[in-house]
């Protein structure tokens, strides 16, 4: 085990950027550049069971290729290139071997697109990355 300490006190802030949800790319095919998991403050719409002890909230985001022209509050159409995620597509990515680590070193992962699928389960949607040898690509 290293002896390293990582003090997250001193650890340098992400760069805020302008990110909406990953709605707003359904089914478009993208190429993701970047994957995030950060912890923050939950919004008045965070579920109470997401918000940890220490108030925060867990968020994942990605980067994708090629910026998109949305609607962006007050700003109007811009270029947005960062998404909000679930945990079950960041968790997609991550379960590809080495693909956070090529990611970090600047590769892309793709092409993917974002889809709702139905739960076989509880028939609930929930939100995923297709690929390419995926039947509803």
């Amino acid at each position: 085990m290293s002896s390293e300490t990582i003090n997250p006190a001193n650890a340098p802030q992400l760069e805020k950027s302008k990110s909406l949800g990953v709605a707003k790319i359904e089914s478009k095919e993208v190429y993701i550049t970047g994957a995030n998991h950060n912890r923050g403050s939950p919004t008045q719409y965070t579920p109470k069971h997401l918000i940890g002890e220490d108030g925060k909230t867990d968020y994942y985001t990605v980067k994708i290729e090629t910026p998109v022209d949305l609607e962006y509050k007050e700003e109007g159409k811009i270029p947005i290139d960062t998404f909000f995620v679930t945990e079950t597509i960041y968790q997609q990515i991550e379960r590809i071997p080495n693909a956070l680590e090529g990611l970090a070193s600047g590769a892309r992962f793709g092409p993917v697109k974002a889809l709702k699928r139905k739960s076989q389960k509880t028939g609930n949607p929930y939100w995923v990355l297709a690929f390419e040898s995926d039947a509803d690509y």
